[in-house]
């Protein structure tokens, strides 16, 4: 079978991303390609924005690979464009055409009938119902979805699923993601960054153990899953000694999940004498053994982004963090004494919140410092439990979800979690922005940090 897999740009001005060069490669597509291909399929993956590929030339690519399959991922704030271009696909082509990714997995039957180009939504991890529909293909020359795992699907006009496959227990048994598929050196960041080195985007786990109210797990779950300490350096070795790769943004939703696995990775860096630099996002209760971030340290790790995400204890308990302010503090202390530079994230907006609150997140954000900090009013993205408490009705064909991103000024929402009004949530979130962005200090150590 001939799989093209496309990941659609995002609709909002990308002139930061422009002017950095600060795209991510898509692992996601990376590792379905790997496995499908494993397999004896032909897979090539279309991500038109690194690039600066207008969508026609796109498909003038596609059309050249004259796909059996198109696969699209999504996200919230892309998924008008990805069910365009599904539908696109399928006027195009009259190919199969399923949809992945968060957004879809979140809200299967809403897509499947605001996308009509779709032959199906593929739910959970990719991989299993890839390779199941591409299996049938060849067998068949068709493909019958009742028989698919995590399939969603119109039949007769008739919303129907089947059970989600289990989870892939062993992350090692999955070949690393196919780089070779797309020209590395597009995703490297401006030469100003990070000294000067080429840098990757580098998956080392899925699932995260956390029970945030503001986060979707909704595709990897949360269960923590993690790639063993030698396929993870194996896999930093190889791009190391293929692409002269220096830095490594490690894009698990918390490395440090498993403290005694992290070690076990910095030991190995160290070993292997890779001459290395990388960045993760970790939680504060993961992070308060001075062992492990001397390790760390040493193997080379320059930046911990942190969700600290409010200033109030009780807002923390509301958003089920599972942590306190207290290790907030501990670890931020640490990371500084040892020389790990650290950034600080903040959600403005959470459930509870008051002018009160966000304040407090203010001055919270202040006493503990950091190289970088930002503020962003909340988003309650499809698959989050707020989603689901306060803004279900938005589960419809109908809604238009363009604005879902915080990088709009404009929020597609009125808020409901908190008495606050959005007025009232950008007021203080552009207060929290000047208060702490705006000083020579902070702006120096934040354009001192982009270089380190």
């Amino acid at each position: 079978m001939k799989i093209a897999l496309i990941n659609p740009p995002f609709p909002q001005p990308l002139w930061i991303l422009r002017a950095t060069s600060s795209y991510n490669m898509p692992l996601g597509l990376g590792y379905l390609a790997a496995y499908a291909r494993q397999a004896g399929h032909v897979v090539k993956i279309f991500d038109p924005e690194p690039r600066r590929m207008p969508l026609e030339r796109m498909w003038q690519e596609v059309e050249e690979f004259r796909p059996d399959l198109v696969g699209i991922t999504s996200v919230t704030p892309n998924f008008m464009l990805a069910r365009d271009l599904a539908l696109e696909a399928k006027r195009r082509f009259n190919c199969l055409v399923v949809m992945g990714g968060p957004h879809a997995n979140a809200l299967p039957r809403s897509t499947l009938l605001s996308a009509p180009g779709l032959d199906a939504v593929i739910m959970g991890e990719g991989e299993i119902p890839l390779l199941a529909v591409a299996a049938e293909f060849d067998a068949r020359g068709k493909v019958d979805f009742s028989g698919i795992p995590g399939a969603a699907f119109l039949e007769n006009w008739k919303y129907r699923e089947t059970p989600r496959p289990e989870l892939i227990s062993d992350l090692d048994t999955l070949p690393c993601p196919a780089r070779d598929l797309e020209d590395i050196s597009l995703y490297y960041p401006h030469r100003w960054f990070f000294g000067g080195k080429k840098s990757t985007t580098l998956i080392s786990s899925r699932g995260c153990p956390g029970q945030c109210t503001f986060c979707a797990n909704i595709c990897m779950g949360r269960k923590f899953r993690p790639h063993s300490p030698e396929y993870v350096v194996r896999e930093m070795a190889q791009l190391v000694r293929r692409h002269g790769l220096r830095h490594f943004k490690i894009y698990d939703d918390c490395f440090t999940a498993d403290p005694q696995r992290a070690a076990a990775i910095c030991d190995l860096i160290s070993a292997e004498k890779l001459n290395i630099s990388w960045d993760i996002m970790g939680r504060v209760n993961t992070l308060l053994d001075e062992g492990l971030i001397l390790k760390m340290k040493r193997a080379g790790c320059r930046e911990v982004v942190l969700g600290i995400e409010t200033g109030n204890q009780q807002i923390l308990n509301l958003m089920k963090k599972g942590t306190t302010l207290a290790m907030a503090e501990e670890c931020c202390a640490k990371l500084r004494r040892h020389g790990v530079m650290y950034s600080n994230s903040f959600i403005i907006g959470n459930e509870g919140d008051t002018e009160e609150t966000v304040l407090e997140t203010i001055a919270f954000a202040k006493k503990l410092g950091s190289d970088r900090v930002s503020f962003v009013v909340l988003i309650p993205f499809p698959g989050t439990p707020l989603f689901d408490k306060y803004y279900k009705e938005y589960d419809s064909p109908d809604t238009d979800w363009t604005n879902w991103c915080s990088l709009f000024p404009d929020r597609p929402y009125e808020p409901r979690q908190t008495k606050l009004s959005m007025a009232d949530l950008m007021r203080l979130n552009d207060l929290a922005n000047q208060r702490f962005n705006s000083s020579p200090f902070q702006v120096a150590r934040t354009l001192a940090s982009l270089f380190r």
